[in-house]
């Protein structure tokens, strides 16, 4: 939608999955773009998966790779030819071929958004050893894919300088345009004030981090600050993560329509995933509201930050343990660091410098 959003000006044809029931597309309304959806079932997606991976693809590739979905593209290119084609994640690969059979010579904007094959090879030291050969296969499978497009598009786009890098994108063509957080102000804080990791509380990066931060970390926080309380607010928690709510001084809030409150509550945000790749929005959305960050290094690389400055990083237990104390204890520092955020995120993640960025790379293309 962000990208749409800032393109609003523009005559938008989107072609994309049926969206599931229940699905809020009213924002499409506003924009007034043209939508040509096809019908994508769980069943046939999973049969393209196994397909692609049989036939040398990746199964990312697979799920999107389906005749419905190139009849669609086919028929808006035909219908109303476009001056620059938009195409997003190496899951839509399979358009290169229509692209070119309908409408060729016609300027391609890859938007990677973050990269495939970074995100799978590092999932792959994470997963349990019988699975690794099989997240390494799919992540160079991924990485091949996505260098592929990379050469045909006039531009290449990702949400961060780590995962530009990762694609291997000619010099010249490639282009950070991050995702942005809307604008929001924590006000005073409410007692007693708590440590805070909200998001996507189901993606498996988040939920392997919560678990160690859990195990490792929390009871050295909570043996030199006993009263502090960790919660965790977000969309779709899994069944490990609602477990955590048994913990002393933990709370789980599940599927919360507005992180505002939770935002003036939390002392200190955290960020301690070691994997996934692109950028970590409870980040972005923390720097937004003013509240200070504690990340590991890995996260921290997906973001145009100064760590010490704009954020606190930290890997091990003991040192994440310390650098959260810390902040909790000490206003000022926390202070510093959240306004040093909050910066940041005007300067890069705010949503109008965002759209000016998509803009400014479709016009690139165009060129």
């Amino acid at each position: 939608m962000e990208w749409l959003r800032a393109l609003r000006d523009h005559r938008l044809t989107l072609v994309a999955p049926t969206a599931p029931a229940g699905t809020d597309t009213g924002p499409l309304d506003l924009i007034e773009a043209e939508v040509r959806e096809f019908p994508l079932p769980r069943m046939r997606m999973g049969l393209g998966a196994l397909t692609a991976v049989l036939t040398g693809r990746p199964a990312q590739e697979g799920l999107y790779h389906h005749v419905a979905a190139r009849r669609a593209l086919r028929q808006a290119l035909v219908a109303a030819p476009p001056d620059v084609i938009v195409v997003q994640m190496v899951r839509c690969w399979w358009a290169l071929a229509e692209v070119a059979a309908t409408v060729p010579g016609t300027p391609v904007l890859f938007d990677a958004i973050d990269a495939m094959g970074l995100h799978f090879g590092r999932a792959a030291r994470d997963l349990a050893v019988p699975l690794r050969p099989l997240a390494r296969l799919e992540a160079a499978r991924c990485h091949g894919l996505e260098a592929e497009l990379a050469r045909s598009a006039a531009v290449t786009t990702a949400v961060s300088r780590r995962d530009l890098e990762a694609l291997g994108v000619a010099q010249g063509t490639g282009r950070v345009v991050p995702v942005s957080a809307p604008a929001r102000r924590r006000g005073d804080l409410v007692d007693p004030p708590a440590v805070l990791l909200s998001g996507n509380l189901g993606y498996r990066p988040t939920v392997k981090g919560a678990l160690w931060f859990a195990r490792n970390v929390w009871p050295l926080i909570r043996a030199q600050t006993s009263k502090v309380r960790w919660v965790l607010a977000g969309a779709r928690p899994s069944a490990a993560v609602r477990r955590l709510a048994a913990l002393p001084g933990v709370e789980v809030h599940a599927d919360v329509p507005d992180l505002a409150p939770f935002f003036r509550r939390a002392r200190v945000a955290i960020a301690p995933m070691a994997g996934g790749s692109g950028v970590p929005m409870k980040v972005l959305e923390a720097w937004a509201a003013g509240v200070p960050v504690v990340a590991h290094p890995w996260s921290a690389a997906g973001l145009e930050a100064l760590p010490g400055r704009d954020l606190l990083t930290a890997e091990g237990c003991r040192e994440f343990a310390d650098a959260v104390v810390q902040l909790y204890k000490d206003s000022t520092r926390a202070r510093a660091i959240g306004e040093a955020g909050r910066e940041v995120w005007q300067r890069l993640y705010e949503p109008r410098r965002v759209a000016e960025a998509v803009r400014s790379a479709v016009t690139a293309a165009l060129a």
